[in-house]
């Protein structure tokens, strides 16, 4: 018996409104765990709302916008800081990447809790899910962005029904084993071709050592790569 409680207990401290909307449509009274849990999201909102004032964590992404158009110079800071020195060989191959590569906006659905606070971190890498666009239309409309990240966001803590097309999303989203890139389905996507994959941001390259407040960090995308742009060129 006192197993079982215990069970329950812990279940209370991790249920979601799906879970509730499963189980009530099922005939079950679920009334009792709605109120216990939006007591628990009452204080997770607060508590986030706390975290958000104390690590404040502005960005400027205007400061890339001189370096967005295609093909850009190699006299620039930016080509200067993410294409590093050329190699010995392949230095043609080299040059087309980083004058031809783009400049893209991922909006972050998924991160460990430290990786948004600042000090001593327990690794100094993280794995995180993010969210971008390749089209022209998209791929640096942060207003969109943080809109459909938000949506994935509330898909994967359960807060919101999983949207049609988006169960494989979840399911990637759960297996830490997987790296595919997925595309965003239709029904999310406003007609974006967006992607969705895990990724590796490391401490040094974020502003001040943690992830952006506005929740978007530039990366660097060409012919299916992808890699995180150093903090100094967008504070």
């Amino acid at each position: 018996m006192g197993l079982f409680k215990n069970a329950a207990v812990e279940w209370e401290k991790t249920m979601t409104e799906n879970d509730l909307d499963e189980m009530e449509a099922q005939g079950v009274d679920v009334s009792a765990y709605r109120a216990k849990l939006a007591a628990r999201r009452a204080q997770e909102a607060e508590q986030a709302k706390r975290d958000k004032e104390m690590w404040q964590n502005p960005t400027n992404l205007d400061k890339l916008i001189p370096y967005i158009a295609t093909p850009r110079s190699t006299e620039t800071p930016f080509f200067r800081k993410v294409a590093g020195k050329a190699p010995w060989f392949g230095k043609s191959k080299w040059l087309r990447k980083y004058t031809e590569g783009q400049i893209i906006y991922v909006g972050v659905i998924d991160a460990p809790d430290e990786a948004w606070k600042g000090g001593r971190h327990e690794d100094d890498m993280h794995e995180i899910i993010g969210v971008f666009a390749l089209d022209e239309k998209h791929i640096h409309n942060i207003e969109w962005l943080q809109k459909v990240a938000e949506a994935l966001k509330n898909m994967n803590e359960g807060k919101h029904p999983v949207v049609s097309g988006c169960e494989e999303i979840m399911d990637m989203i759960f297996d830490e084993s997987d790296w595919r890139e997925l595309k965003l389905p239709d029904s999310l996507a406003e007609g974006a071709d967006a992607r969705v994959r895990r990724l590796i941001v490391a401490d040094k390259e974020l502003p001040k050592g943690y992830l952006p407040t506005n929740g978007i960090v530039p990366h660097f995308y060409w012919e299916g790569t992808i890699r995180c742009i150093h903090a100094d060129l967008y504070v």
